[in-house]
Formats: structure tokens, sequence, C-alpha cells
């Protein structure tokens, strides 16, 4: 047993190794990631882990951002609701600890994958190591998406535990492939997790296909694969049970059908020219200001290393007829093609029209984490390959390709100006004012094409080498193997740190601070102990580069602004209309306070009240603060409501600059001309994230209004404990009638569908280690009465 052990242990520790040295800095330096990705939802978690403890409630809404939005359904702060995440609490990892550790666990499951095709632990470990240095991986870390990270670390385990079941259809194994699917969507990345069920599902009919026996048991694997899907659907219930709701509230659900618009959908889509950058990873720029290849903008190179690449064309060569193997490089086709997005629309077409759930995604080339999987463990397999082979048998296969890789350096050095011209002319001018500045991103980006080139070419004549040399016995073929798993192993450590530490003369900004910098930034300054010291309800609106800036949060400070890709649409509507509240009636409608602003302003609604320093990681921001004159409460009596038919007519109406606040539009489908409402009177209000209890009194019918999101979904009213509807008001805010006399008025957060979603991802949790424990001791059993029956004849 220790025997068994002892590889997996080995590689393991072999990646943790690889970790370490990748991200020494952040692990033994007192240094951290302050990428926008990472910092900008920082301060909104922790203001909802304190709203965590000081209520005992899961938090489902947060008023610091957007005037209000949820939390779960818009897929933000998920981490209490990932199971695994219950024990990596618990270690003194901090986030990206465990990102770290996710990092490791997805070599190991390429590892995992690779052996049980009896591959050489050696190659087993490059398909591992590949597949966790990857740049995409590297990218995602420093980036501050390790939501992505850590979903895509369980694409090979799905693999391998799909693998398992077809083998042996057992309950044990489905039990392990439903806990390994319901892992990965509970880590909440719907798309990686979307790609991975793809790759999956393929791998269930190539290997349903290629191991039919019996009806009967090929009924029975499949009865095993549907059941271990279902319950791994099942365990994420708490995440997609009430978010799958909210698709048609949210800005992402805006298209026909809940999905989003063809061009939204389509951007980030990866142009068939740009799969070069595989080959010589700084041909379109390395990310940042230099980067000027066919997406919007990009942080990092498609590359998975070239020797990687060599190797995993050389398994495809020996290994053609190989079911897996041609599993791996159709999957990995189709992923390219799916990544073309608006390039190559054919592929993408299809499943934008016809896949459930696809046309909700955007970014294309996030598929190519497919290919990158399926190329790291096509190069395990080709490292396999070279060790299993007979001297001189691809002598001169490897002698041509190193000759042809010698000639192209010879060209490069010969014709260096040429190319050189070549490249200038395709570069696109950069979108910068500076002529100086302009001439040194040309600079720097052929510098790195230049660069990159010669590494590719370097890299590939060494690896191309290191076999004729094995091949014609000048070294062991075992020396050999070792020599080119640490070649590739630099390649990517070479690149992978160009990515964590830019170089200084990159023109890209290290997303690497001091720790005592984010403390710093997340600690109160004047200008959030100034906003949070004024009493009662109100928000602030922060101008400009400010507006999506979540810090005011951990003050408890409510912000018109803030920042999240799946904000409700109404809300993001209202945005549109008024170019970001550049309107003094939206702004007073929604009960700002204050504007916080970089700049000075001069306007006869604003009055100066404060000049500060607010504290950001970026730096500290010298801010004017103004407070708005004659903004709206928190709630309010109108006197007038008026239908309006069109919702242009609506919007031109609400932002009429008027301070009165009693005015007030509703949609005319339901409301008929204009009503007159009597002047009630607000006695009492308690208010929570959740909750909002009102005693309220008029003498005749009135009408509330509440500068509270409309979200008819979720935000449910009740009068005396009878439920009333809720009325959307300005485009935006709520409204209830409220009869004569005096009355409760109760708004609370519907917190069903979540609840009854913790409840069947417990179930099911439940159930898949039933079927693991239950499936390894009935196979023990078993095992043992075989052994006694067959001792006994």
């Amino acid at each position: 047993m220790k025997n068994r052990i002892m590889p997996y242990a080995a590689a393991a520790a072999g990646y943790a190794a690889l970790a370490a040295a990748l991200f020494y800095q952040l692990l033994f330096l007192p240094l951290t990631i302050s990428a926008p990705d990472s910092f900008v939802p920082m301060a909104a978690s922790m203001a909802l882990d304190r709203l965590y403890e000081s209520t005992g409630a899961y938090p489902l809404w947060q008023p610091w951002s957007f005037s209000g939005m949820p939390t779960v359904e818009a897929f933000s702060y998920l981490s209490a609701l990932y199971y695994p995440n219950i024990l990596l609490s618990r270690l003194p990892l901090g986030d990206i600890g465990a990102q770290l550790i996710h990092l490791c666990l997805a070599g190991l499951g390429c590892f995992m994958v690779l052996r049980r095709f009896s591959l050489h632990l050696m190659a087993a470990f490059l398909g591992g190591a590949a597949f966790m240095m990857n740049p995409y991986m590297t990218a995602m870390l420093v980036h501050g998406h390790g939501s992505q990270l850590m979903t895509a670390a369980y694409m090979p385990w799905v693999l391998w535990a799909t693998l398992r079941l077809f083998d042996r259809a057992s309950l044990a194994d489905a039990g392990l492939l439903a806990l390994f699917t319901g892992f990965q969507l509970q880590r909440a990345h719907v798309q990686i997790a979307w790609y991975t069920w793809m790759v999956m599902a393929l791998l269930a009919l190539m290997l349903l296909a290629a191991g039919h026996k019996t009806m009967k048991d090929t009924l029975k694997k499949a009865a095993l694969f549907m059941a271990a899907g279902m319950i791994g659907i099942a365990m994420s219930a708490a995440v997609y049970l009430p978010a799958s709701e909210y698709a048609a509230y949210s800005v992402r659900g805006a298209a026909e059908g809940g999905g989003a618009a063809l061009e939204y959908a389509s951007m980030w889509s990866m142009h068939p020219v740009e799969l070069l950058t595989f080959l010589v990873p700084g041909l379109f720029g390395f990310g940042g200001v230099t980067y000027w290849g066919f997406m919007p903008f990009t942080d990092f190179p498609h590359y998975s290393g070239i020797v990687v690449l060599l190797l995993a064309a050389f398994a495809l060569a020996r290994r053609k007829s190989e079911p897996f193997v041609l599993f791996l490089a159709g999957s990995a086709l189709l992923a390219l093609f799916i990544s073309f997005g608006s390039f190559f629309s054919p592929v993408f077409d299809l499943f934008y029209n016809f896949a459930p759930l696809f046309s909700r995604f955007r970014v294309p080339s996030m598929v190519l984490v497919v290919v990158y999987l399926d190329i790291a463990l096509l190069a395990g397999f080709g490292l396999h390959e070279l060790l299993e082979l007979k001297p001189g048998a691809v002598s001169r296969f490897m002698k041509l390709l190193s000759l042809s890789f010698a000639a192209v350096l010879v060209l490069f050095v010969v014709l260096h100006t040429g190319i050189e011209s070549f490249f200038r002319s395709l570069f696109p001018p950069p979108s910068v004012e500076s002529f100086d500045l302009a001439f040194m991103i040309g600079r720097v980006r052929w510098e790195g094409l230049q660069e990159s080139l010669l590494m590719s070419v370097l890299f590939a004549a060494a690896a191309g080498g290191l076999t004729v040399a094995a091949m014609k016995k000048i070294i062991p073929p075992g020396t050999s193997a070792i020599a080119l798993l640490l070649l590739a192993l630099l390649d990517l450590f070479l690149l992978n740190s160009r990515i964590i530490s830019p170089p200084e003369d990159s023109l890209r900004p290290s997303v690497l601070v001091p720790r005592t910098e984010v403390e710093r930034a997340l600690a109160p300054d004047d200008v959030t102990r100034f906003l949070a010291a004024d009493r009662g309800r109100f928000r602030i609106c922060p101008l400009g580069p400010l507006f999506g800036e979540n810090k005011f949060a951990l003050s408890g400070i409510e912000s018109v602004g803030g920042y999240h890709p799946a904000k409700l649409k109404n809300y993001e509507e209202f945005l549109r209309r008024t170019d970001n509240f550049v309107s003094i009636a939206a702004l007073r409608m929604l009960n700002v306070r204050y504007l916080v602003s970089p700049a000075q302003i001069e306007h006869p609604e604003l009055e100066p009240v404060k000049q500060g320093t607010l504290r950001l990681v970026s730096g500290d921001v010298p801010v004017f603060v103004y407070r708005l004159k004659g903004s709206c409460p928190r709630f309010w009596f109108a006197s007038t409501v008026t239908g309006v038919g069109d919702r242009d007519d609506l919007f031109s109406r609400v932002l009429q600059e008027s301070d009165d606040c009693r005015t007030v539009y509703v949609d005319g489908s339901t409301w008929q001309g204009t009503r007159r409402f009597a002047e009630g009177s607000i006695l009492s209000v308690q208010q929570s994230a959740e909750r909002m209890a009102l005693r309220v009194s008029a003498p005749t019918e009135a009408f509330l209004v509440a500068s509270e999101v409309f979200y008819p979904l979720r935000w449910k009213a009740a009068i005396d404990g009878k439920p009333v509807p809720v009325i959307e008001v300005n485009g935006l805010i709520r409204g209830v009638r409220i009869p004569s006399g005096d009355h409760e008025l109760l708004f609370t957060y519907d917190r069903s569908d979540f609840d009854k979603g913790q409840n069947i991802s417990l179930a099911a949790f439940g159930l898949a280690v039933l079927m693991l424990t239950g499936g390894v001791v009935a196979g023990r059993s078993g095992g043992k009465r075989g052994a006694t029956e067959k001792a006994k004849s």
C-alpha cells in the first residue's frame, strides 16, 4: 500500500515545490496581489463577513454597491457555499494559499489521469506540471480571478473520475464523480464548469462506444454516469437555484431567451491568426498596453510551452489510433473552433443558438482552457513515447526538426532588419497621446516579439537535440527525458515569471504590492470617517475613476456606484440613461447626500463640506466631498403618481431638474393617468440589510416611495402581515399603496429558494458520500468473500 501511495505523494510534493518556486514572493515575502479584480471585491466581501458574523444569517443582499444588489444570485460572496472551503478556511492559508492548493490539485489531477494509462511517472508528472504552470492559470491567480483557477483545477479530476466510472461501473466511482462535479459547480465559475461538462460528455460518449459489450453493461454505465451528474448538480443547488431565476433580472440575461446578446457574448473572440502565440508568445504583445491583437485587451499570451506543444504533437503522431489520445485531439480542436467566436462563426453560432446556457457566456477565448488541458495531457503521452522508443526510431525525424529550427534562427539573424520593418508596419498605433510613449510601446512590442521568437526557437532546437542525442545513445533516454522535463518547466517558468513580476521596461505595472499597503488602503481614512460619522440612512456618489470603488462598504457607507459584472438590469439601464448619474434629479431620487470627487466641482446644488485624502491600493487620492441640497429621504410619501406608457418619456420626466420628490412616475400599462394621494406620516423605521419595518399613518389612501432598488423577485411587501404588490417607481425604485389608518409596512427579502437550495445541496452531498463509502465497503466485502470461497475450493 505504501509503495502505491508514494508516487502520488511525491508528485504532490513536486507540484507544491513548483508552486512555491513560482509564487515565492506571495509565500515568503510580505507581498500580496493588488489587481483590480482581486482588490475591488475584497472590501465588499469583508463587509459581508461582518454582516454574516453579526446576524448569523448568510447575506443574500448587500446594500453598499449600486444602491443594493443580490450576493449569491449574482455569483458573489460564495466561498462559504463551497464545501471544501469549510476545511480550507480553518487552515492558516488565506485566499492566496487556497488558490495555490487548487493549483497543485490541478497538477495532481492530470498526474492521476495519465497514470491510469500506465505512463511513466516522469511523463505523468510533466502532464500535471504543464497544466498547472500554464500561463492562463498564473494570470488568473495574479489578476484576481481565483474562481476561474479553482474551477479549472477540477477539470482533470472530472476526467479521471469519468474514466474510472466507465472502466469499473461501480457505485463508489459514481459517488466520486458526483463529488468532483458538485465541488466544481459549487466553486461557481459557470463558464469553466460548462466547458468541463462538455468535455466530460464527449468522453462519456467515446467510452460508451469504445467499451460496449452488452446492452445491460452499457445501460448500467450510462445510468451511473447520469446519476452522478444529477447529484453533482444538486450539490450546487444553494448557488444555482436562486441564481437561475436572477438571470431574467440581470444585465447578463438581457437578451431574448435569457442569454447575452450575440455581440456581447462574442467579445474576446480568439482570432485564428492569434493562435501563432502558441508558438511565439510575444507575437501580439505580452499584454496590457503592449497587446495589439484582436481582443479588446488581454493580460497574458495564449501559450502552452513550445516543448510541451512539440511533445503533444509527437504523441499524436505516435498514438493516433488510441481512443483517449484521439479524444484529447478532438476536444482540443472543438474548443479551438468555439474560441474563434465571431471570427469563425459556424461552430460558435451552433453552440450559441442550441447549447443550453451557452448564450449567457462571453469571452469565447476562455474555452482555450480545454486546449491547455488537452495539450498538457498529450505532452505526458509524448514524453512516455520518447522513453519507450528504440534507438534510431525517430532519429531522422528529429534531425530534420532540429535543422528546421536552426534554419529559422539563421534566417532571423540574416533578415533581421527586414523582419523588424515588416512587423513594425503591422503594429497598430497605440491609443496614447504622447509620441514618445507611442514610440516606446512600439519598441517594447518588437523587443518582446524578438525575444520570444528566439526563446521558442532555442527551446525547440534544444528539445530536438536532446531527443536525437538519446536516439544515438550519446546520452541515456532517461537522462534525455529528465532534461526535456526540466526544459519544458524552464520555458513555462520564465514566461510565468514575466506575468507575475513584469520587467521594469515592459510597460506593464506589477500587481504585487506590500501587504502593509493593502492593509493601509482598507483601513478608515479621513474621508470615510467623515462620511461614516453622519447619522441616518443615505448614499454617496463617487465620481469619475472612484465610481467603481468598493472601499466605502467597509465603513458601512452605501453607494450608488460600485463594481459588479452582473448588476440588476434596471439599474444598468438607469446608469446608461443618466451617464453614470450625471443628473441631479437622479441623485436626489436615490437618497444621495454626498458626492465624492477627485476634482473640484462648481454647481449651485452642491455645497463643499470636506477636502481630504482617500487611501486606495493604487495610492492616495485627494478628493472633494460635496453635500447635495434637497436630497430625497430614504422613505417618503408621494403626492402625485402619473402613469407613463413610453419608457423614454418616463425617464425624460424623471430626470427633469426638480427638487420635488413627491411627484413620481410609474409604468402606464398598469396605471392610467395621474392620481393624487394624501400626505402620510412615517412614525418609525427599523432597517437592516434584508428587512425594513415601517410604522406609517395616512388620513386617506397614500402612496409610499422607498428609495430602494425595485427587485420584485425577492423583495416582498406586506401591510399588517398581508402581502401587497410592490410597484416600480421612476423606472428603478419601489412604491406601495397605503390604506388609510395606522399600519406596519414590512419589506423582507425572500430567502426561500436559497434555503431550499441549501437543503438540497446538503442532501446531495450526503448521498454522494454514502455512494462512495457504501460502494467501497461493498467492494471490499465482495472481494473478501471471493477470496474466502476461492480458499475453500
